[in-house]
C-alpha cells in the first residue's frame, strides 16, 4: 500500500512540475533568435527528465494502479490544453495548412497555385500569408491532409485554435487506441505514459500543430485490424494514414505477406482515389513539392547519410551531388531490403505484427536519407509504450537538438554526434543483448487472434 501511495504522490508531483513548465516557463520563451532556440531546448530537456522519472515510476512501481493511470491521462491532457493558446514560435508549417484550406475554400487547387502566385493575390491577408514558409513552392501535403485543411477552414476560417482542437481530438483517440492495444497485448496500462507525457508529442502536436499526429489514430487502427487478420480494414485504415502523411507506407511493406492481395489492394485503392479527387484541378502537379523534397536544399538533420559521406570534403558541386545521390539511393535500397526482410521473418500473430510495425518505424528513422525534422520522429513514440527501447527513447528527446541548427550556418559536428551517436550505441547494445525483442507476457492470454478469413 505504501509503495502504491508513494508512486501516486511521486507521479502527481512530477505532473505538477511538468505542468508548470508548460504553463509558466514556455510562454516566457521569446519569439525569435538564438535565445529562443536555447531556452526551448533547455525547457524541453528539463521536461524530458521529468518524463523519464514519471515513466520509471509508472512502469516499475505502479504498473496497474488505477489512480496512477488517472494521473497519467489527466496530466497528459492538461499539458496539451495548457498549450492551446500559446503562440507558434518555431516551425511555421501550420500557416501553410491554414493557407491551403483557404485556397480550397475559394475553389482552387493548392497543388496548382503556389501562395505567391498572382492568381491568389486576393486571398492574401496580414495574419496567415506573411508567415508561410516557402511561398514560391507548391504544397507538399498529400490529399488526405489537404481535405482536412479544407474541412477545418470551412468550420473556422484561419482558425489556429480550431486546428489545434482537431489535433487534440486526434491525440485523445491515439491515447484510447493505445490503451486498447496495451490491454490486448498484456502490457500494463500505465505504459501509456510513454506517449501521454512525451515532450516530443506534446510540443510537436498541439503546440507546433504539426499534421503528423493526425495520422497516428489511423495507424494504430490499422495495426489493430492487421493483428486481428482483418486485412481489408487494415488496408483502408493504413491508406487513410498514408493520405495524411506518406511515411506510414513503410508499414505496407512490413505487413504484406506473400499471396495476399487484400491489404495492398485496399490500401492502394484508397490512396489512388484520394489523389484522383485532386487530379482534375491540378493535373501532373498533384504531387506538389514532393520531387523537390529530395534535393540537397532540403537536407536537414541528416543522420546516417552524413556520417557515411557528408563529412568528406569534396571539391565541386557536381561531385558533391553525385556522392549525395549515390548515398541516398543506396540507403533507400537498404531500407526497402530491410522492410522486405521484416515482412519475410514476421510471424502473423499479434506480437509479430506489432514487432514488424516497430521495426519498420525504427528502420525508416535510422536509414531515411532525407530530412529528419523533430516532428518526423513522433510516430515511434506510441510504439515504445508497448515495447520500450532505450535507444529510441533517447532519440525522442535528443532530436530536439536539431532545432539548434538554425543558430549556425552549419550544424556543429559535436551536436550532431550528441544526437545520433548514443542512438547508434544503444541500438547495437539492444541488438547484442536481445533487449529490443518483445518479451512474451506469461500468463496473460491475448484476446487478439488473427482470422485470415475476415476482411
Amino acid at each position: 500500500m505504501g509503495r502504491t501511495w508513494g508512486a501516486q504522490a511521486g507521479l502527481a508531483g512530477l505532473g505538477v512540475l511538468s505542468l508548470a513548465g508548460y504553463v509558466l516557463a514556455f510562454p516566457r520563451i521569446p519569439g525569435s533568435g538564438l535565445r529562443t532556440l536555447s531556452l526551448y531546448v533547455a525547457l524541453f530537456g528539463a521536461l524530458f527528465g521529468l518524463y523519464l522519472a514519471a515513466t520509471a515510476i509508472a512502469l516499475r512501481r505502479a504498473p496497474r494502479d488505477r489512480v496512477v493511470l488517472g494521473l497519467i491521462l489527466g496530466f497528459g491532457l492538461a499539458f496539451r490544453v495548457a498549450l492551446l493558446p500559446t503562440p507558434i514560435i518555431l516551425s511555421s508549417d501550420v500557416y501553410r495548412y491554414l493557407w491551403d484550406g483557404r485556397v480550397q475554400q475559394a475553389g482552387l487547387s493548392p497543388y496548382r497555385y503556389v501562395p505567391a502566385d498572382p492568381a491568389l493575390a486576393a486571398l492574401r491577408d496580414e495574419a496567415v500569408y506573411p508567415s508561410i514558409n516557402r511561398p514560391t513552392a507548391p504544397t507538399v501535403y498529400p490529399p488526405g491532409a489537404e481535405a482536412l485543411f479544407a474541412l477545418v477552414f470551412g468550420l473556422a476560417p484561419d482558425g489556429l485554435l480550431a486546428w489545434r482542437l482537431v489535433l487534440l481530438a486526434a491525440e485523445v483517440a491515439t491515447g484510447a487506441l493505445l490503451l486498447d492495444l496495451l490491454q490486448r497485448m498484456g502490457r500494463p496500462p500505465t505504459a501509456v505514459v510513454v506517449y501521454a507525457w512525451a515532450p516530443l508529442a506534446v510540443f510537436e502536436g498541439v503546440q507546433a500543430a504539426h499534421v503528423e499526429v493526425l495520422w497516428l489514430p489511423f495507424g494504430l487502427l490499422a495495426l489493430r485490424w492487421r493483428q486481428a487478420g482483418r486485412l481489408v480494414g487494415a488496408g483502408l485504415a493504413l491508406g487513410a494514414a498514408i493520405l495524411i502523411k506518406l511515411v506510414p507506407a513503410v508499414l505496407l511493406l512490413a505487413w504484406w505477406r506473400r499471396g495476399d492481395r487484400r491489404l495492398p489492394a485496399a490500401c492502394l485503392t484508397l490512396v489512388a482515389a484520394g489523389y484522383l479527387v485532386y487530379l482534375g484541378g491540378a493535373g501532373p502537379t498533384v504531387v506538389g513539392f514532393l520531387p523537390r523534397y529530395f534535393g540537397s536544399g532540403e537536407d536537414f538533420n541528416i543522420g546516417l547519410r552524413f556520417f557515411l559521406t557528408g563529412w568528406i570534403p569534396i571539391e565541386g558541386a557536381v561531385p558533391r551531388e553525385a556522392v549525395r545521390g549515390i548515398t541516398m539511393v543506396a540507403l533507400g535500397g537498404v531500407l526497402v531490403a530491410v522492410l522486405g526482410r521484416i515482412a519475410r521473418r514476421r510471424s502473423d500473430d499479434p506480437e509479430g505484427v506489432f514487432e514488424a510495425a516497430r521495426a519498420a518505424a525504427a528502420a525508416y528513422l535510422l536509414l531515411v536519407p532525407t530530412a529528419l525534422h523533430a516532428w518526423y520522429a513522433v510516430w515511434i513514440v506510441p510504439l515504445l509504450a508497448v515495447q520500450l527501447s532505450w535507444a529510441w527513447l533517447w532519440f525522442s528527446g535528443a532530436v530536439v537538438l536539431s532545432y539548434l541548427k538554425y543558430a549556425w550556418d552549419d550544424f556543429p559536428f559535436w551536436l550532431r554526434a550528441l544526437e545520433f551517436f548514443p542512438l547508434y550505441g544503444l541500438l547495437l547494445w539492444e541488438w547484442w543483448t536481445g533487449a529490443a525483442a518483445i518479451p512474451r507476457t506469461a500468463g496473460v492470454p491475448s484476446p487478439v487472434t488473427p482470422d485470415t478469413r475476415a476482411s
